[in-house]
């Protein structure tokens, strides 16, 4: 899978040390270190527009599975990252890591990022 999803799934694996990649179910995903929740790309290749939907597995358990948008659930995964590597940091530098990750997140996801990129705290 190469699509929005897949984009967006393997930027929030990226987030170490919050997230690593996982290969499950013949797919790429993002595991969360923290409580072992799997986050999945969902194929939107038969969609006239991809939104970037994301399944989320609840600590790693297919019984527990929800799907959410993308977007939303990488802009939160990006704000905590900022704030974990931003421990003990002055608030300009996570401020600067925070505008970072953001830019990027937009790069990928494009006008379906409604968020304002604040990068003052």
């Amino acid at each position: 899978m190469n699509g929005l999803s897949q984009r967006i799934v393997d930027y929030v694996a990226e987030l170490m040390p919050l997230y690593t990649f996982q290969f499950a179910d013949g797919c790429d995903c993002a595991l969360s270190l923290m409580d072992g929740t799997l986050l999945m790309p969902v194929d939107e290749s038969s969609a006239e527009r991809e939104e970037g939907w994301v399944a989320v597995l609840w600590q790693g358990d297919a019984q527990r599975r929800s799907e959410v948008p993308g977007p939303l659930l990488a802009y939160q995964a990006a704000l905590r990252c900022a704030e974990f590597h931003g421990i003990g940091r002055l608030p300009a530098e996570v401020a600067a890591h925070r505008h970072i990750l953001l830019t990027r997140l937009r790069d990928i996801c494009g006008d379906l990022l409604h968020i304002e990129m604040v990068t003052r705290l």
